[in-house]
C-alpha cells in the first residue's frame, strides 16, 4: 500500500513538472536600484544598490504573490547626541548607511503585446545600519510599499523591467518616505 502511494505521488510530481514547463509559472527579476530617503532630520540620502524579486504563486492569471528584497548603500547625515558619544559637537557627521529591505504582497499585471504593466502593494521589514568611526546605530522596523512598473519583452524568456516604489518606514523613531527606482532583467520560466 505504501509503495502504491509513493508511485502515485511520483507520477503526479512528474506530470506537474511537465505542466509547468508548458506554462511558465515563475518570474525572477534582478537589477540596479536607486533609493532616496532621510534617516534623520535634514538632508536626504542618495543610495545605490540592487533589487531582486520572485513571482511564483498565481491566484488568478492577473494576480500573483511577489517576494521582493533590496539593499542600498551610501552616505547620510545623521545627528549624534551626547548620549551616544562622550563628546558633544554641533556638527552632524557623514555616516555610512546600509539598508536592507524584505517585502512581500500581491501584484496585478496584464500582458499588452510586448509590454506587461504591473502594480503592487507590499509589506515587510527594513533594517538600516549607520556607522562612522566611534559611532554605530541600527534600526529594524515594519515597512509598507506601493508602486509599479512595466516589463518589455526582449528575447525569448527575457524582458527588461523599469519600476518605481514608495516605501514608508519608521526607523530611529522618525518617519521616512523613501523613493526607490529599479531597472534590470526579468526571466520567466
Amino acid at each position: 500500500m505504501l509503495l502504491k502511494r509513493a508511485l502515485i505521488a511520483a507520477v503526479m510530481l512528474a506530470s506537474s513538472g511537465l505542466a509547468v514547463a508548458q506554462n511558465p509559472r515563475f518570474t525572477i527579476f534582478a537589477g540596479y536600484s536607486y533609493g532616496n530617503t532621510p534617516y534623520g532630520p535634514g538632508n536626504r540620502s542618495n543610495l545605490n544598490g540592487w533589487e531582486a524579486s520572485v513571482e511564483g504563486i498565481h491566484f488568478k492569471p492577473w494576480l500573483t504573490l511577489v517576494a521582493d528584497g533590496s539593499a542600498h548603500y551610501g552616505w547620510n547625515s545623521f545627528p549624534i547626541s551626547c548620549v551616544t558619544v562622550p563628546v558633544c559637537t554641533p556638527a552632524i557627521p557623514n555616516v555610512r548607511a546600509k539598508e536592507y529591505t524584505l517585502l512581500g504582497g500581491p501584484q496585478i499585471s496584464r500582458n499588452r503585446g510586448n509590454l506587461r504593466p504591473f502594480v503592487h502593494v507590499l509589506g515587510g521589514a527594513t533594517r538600516v545600519n549607520l556607522a562612522t568611526p566611534g559611532f554605530f546605530a541600527s534600526s529594524t522596523k515594519w515597512t509598507v510599499a506601493g508602486g509599479g512598473g512595466v516589463d518589455y519583452k526582449w528575447r525569448g524568456p527575457f524582458s527588461i523591467r523599469v519600476q518605481a516604489d514608495y516605501l514608508r518606514t519608521n526607523l530611529f523613531g522618525l518617519t521616512q518616505n523613501m523613493l526607490r527606482a529599479s531597472t534590470g532583467l526579468v526571466l520567466r520560466f
